[in-house]
């Protein structure tokens, strides 16, 4: 093992998680968590090492509409988030709040 140099100033994790029907939480992150992952990778190509962009499994918040997105090292989590809010998200990760 040994560190790696690349450190981004933030990193964003975007939840894609797709639920069962069945199931009791809702999969707002599975219906639009692929399109916001793009939309934001879109988004960061010109500051990508800056800016990382991760799509990830459950991040524990299961909306009924839009996904969850955390932005580290912040802490700060968002949910319902949808492909629009992508600028907004970029602003809040890199402090213009």
């Amino acid at each position: 093992m040994r560190a790696s140099s690349l450190r981004p100033r933030v990193q964003l994790f975007v939840c894609t998680h797709v639920r069962g029907a069945e199931g009791p939480l809702r999969s707002g992150c599975g219906a639009a968590g692929p399109e916001v992952f793009a939309t934001l990778k879109r988004a960061t190509a010109g500051i990508a090492a800056r800016v990382w962009v991760t799509a990830t499994g459950c991040l524990g918040h299961c909306p009924g509409s839009g996904c969850a997105v955390v932005i580290y090292p912040h802490n700060e989590h968002l949910v319902e988030v949808i492909a629009e809010d992508a600028p907004a998200v970029l602003t809040q990760a890199l402090g213009g709040r």
